[in-house]
C-alpha cells in the first residue's frame, strides 16, 4: 500500500491539469481555473510510477507561512521535465518536418507540459494549437495543416477522447491559452 508522505518533496511537486468540474467539488488543496479554458490546475507530489499525491491546503499553507514560493518551484520542476522530455511521439509531413507532437508519457504529465510557454514554437510555429482529449494525453499541432494532416489530428483527438480512460475534451485550443500567469 502506498502511503502519502507527511511532507512532499518539493523537487517532485508539479502542476497537474484536471477537469474543470473539480472546482465545484470539495477539493482538498489549492486548485485554480486556467484562464477561460475548461480545465483546472492543482499541484501534486509526483512520485515514481505516475502516482500523484495532491498538495493539500495544509501543505500549501505551511509552505506559504515558511515563505517558500512552492508554486514557482513546481513550475520550474515541470519546465525542466518538459524541456528534457517534451513529447513522447510525433508525426512528420512528407518533408520530414513534424506537424504533430504527442504527449502520452509514462509519468502521466503529458497535459501539464502544455503549461510550459513556447515549448513547441520552434518545431510547430509560434501559433500552434493543442488538445487534451484524455487526462494523461495531450497533442500539439501546427495551425496550418493539409487536409490529410487535419483528418489525422481529428482522428487522434476523437479516438483518445472516445476511448480514453478519463476523457477530458475533444476541443482544440491556442497553446497560449495555457500560459495564463494567474494560474502561477
Amino acid at each position: 500500500m502506498l502511503v502519502k508522505p507527511t511532507c512532499p518533496d518539493l523537487a517532485r511537486v508539479m502542476p497537474v491539469i484536471l477537469p474543470l468540474e473539480l472546482l465545484d467539488m470539495a477539493w482538498p488543496g489549492p486548485i485554480v481555473r486556467i484562464g477561460t479554458l475548461p480545465f483546472a490546475m492543482a499541484w501534486a507530489d509526483c512520485v515514481e510510477g505516475n502516482k500523484f499525491f495532491y498538495v493539500t491546503a495544509d501543505e500549501a499553507q505551511a509552505w506559504d507561512e515558511a515563505d517558500i514560493d512552492w508554486r514557482a518551484i513546481a513550475f520550474d520542476n515541470l519546465s525542466r521535465l518538459a524541456r528534457r522530455q517534451p513529447a513522447s511521439g510525433r508525426k512528420d509531413d512528407e518533408h520530414g518536418r513534424p506537424f504533430v507532437m504527442v504527449m502520452l508519457h509514462p509519468d502521466a504529465l503529458g497535459p501539464s507540459r502544455l503549461l510550459v510557454p513556447h515549448l513547441f514554437d520552434e518545431i510547430l510555429g509560434p501559433d500552434y494549437q493543442v488538445a487534451i482529449p484524455e487526462r494523461t494525453c495531450a497533442i500539439a499541432f501546427r495551425r496550418e495543416l493539409t487536409p490529410a494532416q487535419a483528418a489525422d489530428i481529428t482522428a487522434m483527438i476523437g479516438g483518445c477522447y472516445r476511448h480514453g480512460t478519463e476523457p477530458m475534451s475533444p476541443e482544440r485550443f491556442d497553446a497560449r491559452a495555457f500560459w495564463s500567469p494567474d494560474a502561477r
